[in-house]
């Protein structure tokens, strides 16, 4: 049982510094158990009590990192750019999250606004719309087409409800929540700066990367207007799915143009590009 103890805390010490903190949280709690019945029996006291020792810092750990809560409505995030030493952290939550319904797209698509007030970056892990009736009947949940989205203190983005087999016209009451995910182990939420241009055949956005990480798997959503009207939304995707973008360089997505429901292309005389996600590269 000792030996077993020492294998299970260690496995729990270094779990603990990773996202799977119920694992590492399993491990400790039965290598104290397992430390305690060997030291009891005097069975391998020395692997038992330091087993015990490994355990007891990695749950330690596991509670002393920043977090979410239970119902993913409050954390903690960041004043500052991702790799600064000067970085602060504050509490954050969904209340200070505003979520608006946009408009749709020629295919359909809901395009809703997420402004984030907090004084701290959010990483949210979903967005869901409620659609209900003019009664006020719930008829409908859809989950936006990011499933992760990072957002800077006092900043906005856009996202999509994709709209090809539904209509959502028929639902004139929307509700929106969130949740919060941890963004403090992998994901890029400052320091991401978009430029971009019509190239006469899609849209070509330059990503500049002064996040103090390198990255991988940059996201930038396109959203296309003719006059004030949303006529379509399109993620811009990097050439290269797995590259990874250091810090101080840049990155190339692109964004084909809008269709509508028959893939038909759908005029449009403006877009606005907004960042949407990266990951930190492993």
């Amino acid at each position: 049982m000792g030996i077993a103890s020492l294998v299970l805390g260690i496995i729990g010490l270094l779990v603990s510094f990773t996202w799977f903190a119920d694992l590492s949280l399993i491990c400790g709690i039965i290598a104290i158990v397992l430390g305690i019945i060997a030291l009891v029996k005097k069975q391998a006291k020395g692997m038992a009590i330091a087993g015990i020792i490994c355990a007891t810092i990695g749950v330690i750990i596991v509670f002393a990192q920043p977090g979410v809560s239970s119902d993913g409505s409050k954390g903690t995030g960041v004043t500052s750019d991702s790799g600064s030493a000067t970085q602060k952290q504050v509490s954050v939550s969904t209340e200070n999250v505003v979520i608006e319904k946009v408009g749709l797209t020629k295919a359909g698509d809901l395009v809703l606004k997420v402004t984030n007030n907090n004084e701290g970056a959010v990483c949210l892990s979903d967005i869901t719309t409620n659609f209900k009736d003019a009664n006020g009947t719930f008829q409908l949940t859809k989950n936006a087409n990011q499933s992760f989205v990072c957002i800077p203190a006092k900043s906005t983005t856009y996202v999509y409800d994709w709209g090809f087999e539904e209509d959502y016209s028929k639902y004139p009451i929307t509700e929106f929540t969130c949740t919060l995910a941890n963004i403090s182990e992998d994901f890029i939420y400052n320091g991401i700066t978009l430029t971009s241009n019509d190239n006469g055949s899609e849209i070509a956005v330059t990503l500049k990367n002064d996040s103090g990480e390198s990255i991988s798997d940059p996201r930038a959503l396109v959203v296309y207007y003719k006059g004030d009207t949303i006529v379509g939304v399109v993620e811009a995707y990097p050439g290269s799915m797995d590259a990874t973008i250091a810090n101080g360089s840049e990155s190339y997505l692109n964004a084909k143009y809008p269709e509508d429901k028959n893939y038909n292309k759908v005029s449009f005389d403006k877009f606005e590009v907004y960042y949407t996600s990266a990951s930190k590269s492993r």
